[in-house]
């Protein structure tokens, strides 16, 4: 891997100079260093405040191989937590410090610009519902001048997850996209539309009772506490009968020892057998539906964002409706749910003044015949509005009410019980811009409420706080921060059986070199 790394620079500096091949690159990105602090980050009494700091060094590099074909890749650098083996790679490794997360083409075509590879994705319109990752796929966006305006017209083919190489081919899941957009000086608006179609997926259910297999130690901890069951099994049926011929043999002693040794292994058997893991493998493989789902599910997400004089209009829909269909008691669930949110804003002078109103749809019965919990195909990490509640930046989005999480988890697909109720939030903000555009000061108050609870658990999430502060200190320079608290609601507290019953606050700062 070094001598690779080394070799790279050097095949680089040897294109860059061939007349030849005339390349142009340019290099782009980030150094960014930033500092968190957690107060009660499970909401309950006896925690810890946690507190640490992170770094990351992003780089992007485009490649203009000719006039209409540039390869552009993205890496980053030492993402982790300072003076820590905690590292962006799961061996947590720091002399693995490079992860490159996008490598794709770009190609001017007659029909529009071409892209393939791994690129950015799960974004569209605004920033609701996004989900910004690194998807694998085939991209085409067509320019249609329209007087001084444009419509785009893309067209999206992802590959989710590839199975073609595993013991479940063909079982990939994908998604497909059309969108359209229409930008004018004044504002953007615009539809996507997808299908997905997934082969091997779980439904929340499954997905929660997995996530009791990797609380309990993970699936291959599970399987080997299986295999480990199973082999002592078969050595107590063997002493046994070692002991029973030795009975029948008139040997007392022999049969005694065998005995024993039969007890001993039966004994481990049990306790294999009875493990967390094991109790948890076989809820989720034993479940009605099994553990594994196929699913076709359709997407509709107009949007519109735009500024008439000091009134800004931001807004949009995301609804999905498909079906669910399970192989091993044949049978199917419908799929239907939404997030919307509106906006307002209004410049006076330095001062810009919003509020709004934000829903997506949740669902806490995880085994009736439909589902309706949005926030887990689209928990949208990237709106951000709320910074404990609707934020991943603090690290609490996955401890939050001792395990609940907060209202986005840990991304698309993750089982965390608050982001399966889903909510609604209500907020309104302020934010003071001087110094000539240098300083930008922020205060939002946000209620939010879940979208649905079992009986008897009470829905306030709680009224959060926020405070920020944008200092561009020079050019490319930048410092980020966030004074938040929040005052927790009921619902914490009923929804995870009577411990998270704390306040809690979290101060994160950042600084940002750009180059």
């Amino acid at each position: 891997m070094r001598r690779c790394l080394l070799f790279l620079p050097l095949v680089l500096s040897m294109l860059i100079a061939s007349p030849a091949l005339a390349l142009d690159l340019d290099i782009s990105g980030s150094l960014q260093f930033e500092g968190v602090n957690n107060e009660n980050p499970t909401l309950q009494k006896s925690d810890s405040t946690e507190s640490f700091r992170e770094m990351r060094l992003r780089v992007l590099t485009e490649a203009q191989i000719t006039d209409n074909i540039k390869i552009i890749t993205r890496f980053d650098a030492l993402d982790k937590v300072l003076s820590s083996r905690d590292s962006a790679f799961d061996n947590n490794e720091d002399d693995d410090n490079f992860d490159f997360d996008r490598a794709y083409a770009e190609i001017i075509t007659p029909i529009g610009l071409l892209s393939i590879g791994r690129m950015q994705g799960v974004v569209w319109g605004t920033s609701w519902s996004d989900d910004e990752t690194d998807t694998d796929r085939i991209k085409l966006v067509t320019p249609i001048p329209i007087g001084e305006n444009k419509l785009y017209i893309g067209a999206v083919a992802e590959k989710v997850t590839e199975n073609a190489k595993s013991d479940i081919t063909n079982d990939d899941n994908d998604k497909y996209y059309i969108g359209a957009t229409y930008k004018t000086k004044k504002y953007s608006t615009g539809l996507l539309t997808a299908f997905y179609h997934f082969n091997y997926f779980q439904d929340p259910g499954q997905a929660m009772k997995f996530m009791d297999i990797e609380k309990a130690g993970g699936l291959d901890q599970a399987l080997s506490d299986k295999a480990s069951a199973e082999r002592y099994a078969a050595f107590a049926a063997n002493y046994s009968a070692l002991a029973a011929a030795a009975a029948a043999a008139g040997n007392a002693t022999e049969a005694a020892a065998y005995g024993v040794q039969a007890l001993s292994a039966k004994t481990s058997a049990e306790q294999y057998g009875s493990t967390d893991a094991i109790t948890a493998l076989a809820a989720w493989d034993g479940a009605a539906r099994g553990g594994t789902t196929e699913a076709e599910v359709f997407l509709l997400a107009p949007y519109f964002d735009g500024k008439f004089g000091p009134l800004g209009i931001t807004t949009e829909l995301d609804y999905i409706f498909g079906e669910t269909e399970y192989d091993k008691n044949n049978s199917t669930r419908d799929v239907e749910g939404y997030a919307w949110f509106g906006e307002l804003r209004y410049d006076i002078a330095d001062f810009t003044l919003q509020a709004g109103y934000a829903i997506t749809t949740g669902d806490a019965d995880y085994d009736d015949d439909d589902i309706g919990n949005m926030g887990y195909v689209a928990p949208g990490s990237d709106w951000a509005k709320a910074f404990i509640l609707t934020s991943d930046e603090h690290g609490m989005n996955t401890t939050l009410g001792d395990g609940l999480g907060n209202l986005i988890g840990d991304g698309f697909g993750t089982a965390y019980t608050a982001v399966l109720d889903g909510y609604r939030m209500m907020y309104a903000g302020v934010n003071y811009t001087c110094f000539d555009n240098t300083v930008n000061l922020g205060a939002l108050i946000a209620s939010s409420q879940a979208d649905d609870t079992p009986a008897n658990v009470d829905d306030d999430h709680g009224i959060e706080y926020d405070l920020t502060l944008t200092w561009n200190i020079m050019d490319n320079l930048v410092y980020t921060g966030v004074a938040a608290f929040l005052q927790a609601g009921d619902y914490w507290e009923d929804r995870s059986g009577g411990t998270a019953t704390e306040d809690t606050y979290a101060l994160y700062h950042k600084l940002e070199f750009f180059f």
